[in-house]
């Protein structure tokens, strides 16, 4: 946490989940103790405050020749040094566990698959005459949550397969006091639900990577943390070992572990030698009896001597749990204080997207159209086709550079999608960081493979681009000092289908095709005050391409002998949905005034559009996009003496205006979007079968 200290050049954090579970406290919430949020550390922040890039992903396997990291679903990282700290999975050795017809045995890895499936075993913990939930293993682990089950179900049948010789007689004598009985494991498992304890072991890759390793497949280590054979790679936790001084997997060693390994990390970093870590040989292990808070009993284990159970090391044991969890509990959450680099504060993706009123004054100047359009035809294949073009860029928005480049692209793209179109090409421009040219390589590639993972599956092509070197060096971690823009072109088979924005009809159906929020989410994610599940259920949405359901609307028009499905079309970007919706109803409404035409009104059903889960808390917390603040200037359209070309009236049930969720409502319109929904204006015919259909929803209509 001293970022200062952290070697030049970029970090990358990778993990499978953007939370890792302190293990220290899974019995307290299988007790009722704790709840899961309780003991969950944000890796996400965590490397947002350590200028750390973090990328989401699962390690499938490692080249050691080539220096390359192999993750499942994306493309491969390379590294010029590695640290391993990945945890174990539960040891399941030759089928043994293998369950019968009727019976259900669960590892306790990974934890949050277990709890649920506790938590549905949750109906059967007081039935007379219910089968016994079995709990299988040894170690301290089996036996804690044998505890933490007993306080969960108090008079459930328990039984703990354990190897007799593994456990003292006076584990066996408290167990028997809980009513937990105590079976040789060797026996036969009658139970129909088992919870399988059942020690380490190493993933299948590792065994597969070649690194030296012992018989439970944890990594051999000198005692610089360095692998053995691999001065470049360290392994540290449960996945290592240290060869010439063994401890077994547990959290004691691995937290002991982190300050030699940040040494030797930074002491190669600048070609030193590193130094040797000798760890203690005994530790003092804490383990939960009872799990009330009026009576809790924790026994203690220090080699072969047991102490206890007091109530005592019960609260030792909660004062040591919740302080290591409460060190990744930033103080900047709490009072709402903003990171040193005043950089990161201004919003990025589209968030960094030019307000309206400068943008306006200068296409004025210019004489340009007052009638945007997401893209322009710029001429016509000789089947007679319209080919479209647009562009987009915007800063990184997240750390991740594949992810990053992604996103860039599929927002590139919804502007030729808004319009009818299928993307065909695109050309890129790309910033990249100063660095060396090893690490710009990686960086240029892992954006390269983002953009052609959005264009390859439309069938779409990246044909051609530009780089540039960044000037500007103050951003950390390195990777979000990435910037992107896209030149893309599309196409529409026939020119009379090009959707606008300036068609909307009397009578149409205003649909949306995702949620909003994303810009708020990103705007408080910037100071850390933001759960990274919400950040990955934006995340989930906004990398899924919209291409199918654009094409899904032609297949619709030409089925239904090329009728109007869709009169008008736009993508939510940088002016929110009120905003590009305001264009749309301008647009047509300046074409209207041109045929002598009544002009239209768009009446918007406030409380049927969606966000993503946590947007209106964040909006009650005044967490807002650097963007929104000018786009609340569209808030004035909602004035019908405003502007007679934009006149919209929104439409209340249950909520009042004044009130909170009026108001979240609001910011909501205004929110700036990355990646955000498909607007369409359709006839009400059509709009009803899209609606059953699916994605779409209706959040207003015409007249």
């Amino acid at each position: 946490m001293k970022p200062q200290l952290k070697p030049p050049g970029l970090i990358t954090l990778i993990n499978r989940g953007s939370h890792t579970i302190y293990s220290g406290m899974i019995a307290g919430v299988v007790a009722g103790k704790y709840n899961l949020d309780q003991i969950k550390i944000d890796l996400r922040d965590l490397a947002a405050q350590a200028g750390v890039s973090f990328v989401l992903a699962e390690i499938e396997g490692i080249d050691l020749s080539n220096k390359i990291i192999s993750l499942c679903g994306r493309p491969s990282i390379t590294y010029q040094r590695l640290s391993l700290d990945i945890g174990s999975e539960t040891c399941i050795k030759n089928d043994q566990f293998k369950s019968e017809p009727g019976q259900h045995f669960v590892p306790i890895k990974p934890f949050n698959k277990s709890l649920e499936w506790i938590c549905k075993n949750d109906f059967a913990n007081e039935a007379l005459g219910s089968e016994p939930f079995a709990i299988v293993g040894s170690g301290m682990a089996g036996v804690e949550l044998a505890f933490a089950l007993r306080a969960r179900w108090p008079n459930r049948k328990l039984d703990l397969y354990s190897r007799h010789e593994n456990l003292t007689s006076k584990v066996k004598k408290i167990l028997n006091e809980f009513n937990i009985l105590v079976i040789e494991k060797k026996q036969f498992i009658s139970s129909q639900a088992a919870l399988l304890c059942t020690g380490n072991r190493a993933p299948n890759w590792i065994f597969e990577s070649g690194l030296p390793v012992d018989k439970d497949g944890r990594i051999l280590t000198e005692n610089t943390l360095q692998v053995i054979g691999y001065s470049d790679i360290f392994a540290v936790g449960d996945c290592g070992v240290i060869e010439k001084n063994p401890r077994p997997p547990s959290g004691v060693w691995a937290v002991r572990s982190s300050i030699p390994l940040a040494e030797n990390i930074g002491r190669i970093s600048q070609g030193i030698n590193p130094i040797c870590w000798y760890p203690q040989k005994k530790a003092l292990q804490l383990l939960g009896v009872d799990f009330h808070s009026q009576k809790s009993r924790a026994l203690c284990f220090y080699g072969e001597q047991i102490v206890g159970p007091y109530f005592g090391l019960a609260l030792l044991k909660e004062k040591i749990d919740k302080s290591f969890v409460s060190k990744f509990k930033f103080s900047a959450k709490a009072n709402g204080s903003y990171m040193k680099n005043d950089l990161m504060l201004d919003c990025r993706g589209c968030g960094a997207k030019l307000s309206t009123e400068p943008l306006q004054k200068a296409l004025a100047r210019m004489n340009i159209s007052e009638e945007p359009e997401d893209a322009s035809c710029i001429g016509y294949t000789n089947q007679g086709a319209a080919l479209l073009q647009s562009v987009d860029a915007f800063p990184a928005l997240i750390s991740d550079p594949w992810l990053n480049a992604r996103l860039t692209a599929l927002h590139a793209c919804s502007d030729i999608w808004a319009c009818g179109g299928s993307v065909v090409s695109a050309q890129s421009l790309i910033t990249v960081p100063k660095a060396s040219s090893r690490l710009q390589e990686e960086l240029l590639s892992q954006a390269l493979n983002g953009i052609t993972s959005a264009l390859n599956p439309q069938g779409a092509m990246l044909i051609g681009g530009h780089t540039l070197e960044s000037r500007n060096d103050n951003l950390e971690p390195l990777s979000i000092g990435i910037e992107i823009g896209l030149c893309v072109n599309g196409l529409v088979e026939n020119p009379n289908n090009i959707w606008q924005k300036g068609g909307l009809q009397k009578g149409d159906q205003i649909l949306i095709s995702r949620q909003l929020g994303s810009g708020v989410i990103f705007a408080a994610s910037m100071i850390g005050n933001v759960s990274s599940s919400l950040i990955d259920l934006a995340l989930q949405e906004m990398n899924t391409s919209q291409h199918q359901i654009i094409t899904d609307l032609n297949y619709m028009q030409d089925k239904y002998n090329h009728s109007k499905v869709v009169n008008a079309c736009t993508d939510i970007t940088g002016f929110g949905l009120l905003g590009h919706l305001s264009e749309m109803l301008k647009s047509s409404n300046v074409r209207r005034i041109k045929r002598k035409e009544t002009l239209l009104k768009i009446y918007i059903e406030i409380e049927q559009i969606d966000s993503f889960a946590g947007v209106s808390d964040l909006f009650e917390n005044g967490y807002q996009s650097t963007l929104a603040k000018y786009n609340r200037n569209y808030l004035s359209f909602l004035n019908p003496n405003h502007d007679p070309h934009v006149n919209f009236e929104i439409l209340l049930d249950k909520i009042r205006i004044g009130s909170k969720e009026y108001h979240n409502k609001l910011e909501l319109l205004i929110d700036p979007q990355t990646c955000g929904p498909i607007v369409i204006a359709s006839p009400e015919l059509f709009a009803e079968k899209l609606i059953k259909s699916g994605p779409w929803k209706k959040i207003g209509y015409v007249l």
